[in-house]
């Protein structure tokens, strides 16, 4: 019932290339990208930043990371966000939580196939966490969506509620880099990690404020190593 369901309203509102944003013909609906992107998937290789994962000519840190360096340790992102910002908001604001999932993969083939080596060395992954209002209203949490679709893939096991936001707070989005760092300060709280290696997934890498402020809470509650997966960074 439910595949007979998805299948019509996929013909009343056809399925968009999560890559592109191309229209996708009905052989492409369930792979969710289309046959040029699926050729080549832009996955972010070659010379990053260690910490976001930005293009670098030289170097190991991009400028925006070494004028804030991040707590956390190291971090990667799978995509650079302005391809995806069109599908991301269908993901996040109009309820595509098959957008999410085909994300998820993506992030989960980008690890398998450039970065294994980090899934031996993590002990669980985790989601940023939204406010409880926040979540409500939209039905769900997009990292949470990521964070299930990756752990199945790679093996890695999925701790869900490590994280919590304590209070509503101003989208960071409508905010300068520096107000970004201010609106979460305190904001994030942990249960204990102790010892542990922490992975921690968003959807979008801007200037890193968040993320650090959940890695702050992990390492208060003893987190040894907080890495970070990114579906995207913004150029």
């Amino acid at each position: 019932m439910k595949n007979v369901l998805q299948g019509f309203l996929n013909v009343l509102y056809p399925p968009y290339c999560v890559l592109c944003g191309e229209l996708l013909p009905m052989e492409e609906w369930e792979n969710g990208i289309c046959k040029g992107c699926e050729e080549k998937i832009p996955f972010l290789t070659g010379n990053r930043c260690k910490f976001c994962g930005r293009e670098l000519e030289f170097g190991e840190v991009c400028h925006s990371c070494l004028e804030n360096i991040p707590v956390f340790e190291r971090g990667i992102s799978t995509f650079y966000y302005e391809p995806l910002k069109d599908g991301i908001a269908r993901f996040k604001f109009e309820g595509a939580k098959n957008d999410g999932k085909i994300f998820g993969r993506l992030m989960a083939e980008f690890m398998l196939s450039y970065h294994k080596e980090w899934i031996e060395e993590i002990d669980f992954i985790t989601g940023v966490p939204l406010h409880a209002h926040k979540e409500k209203e939209r039905g769900f949490n997009q990292a949470d969506i990521l964070c299930k679709i990756i752990s199945e893939m790679t093996g890695i096991a999925y701790q869900k509620n490590i994280l919590a936001r304590t209070k509503a707070t101003t989208p960071q989005s409508k905010l300068s880099a520096k107000e970004r760092h201010e609106n979460l300060r305190n904001v994030f709280t942990a249960k204990d990690c102790t010892d542990m290696r922490v992975l921690l997934v968003d959807d979008i890498f801007t200037t890193g404020a968040t993320l650090n402020e959940c890695s702050r809470a992990l390492y208060r509650e003893g987190a040894k190593k907080v890495e970070i997966f990114c579906l995207s960074v913004t150029e």
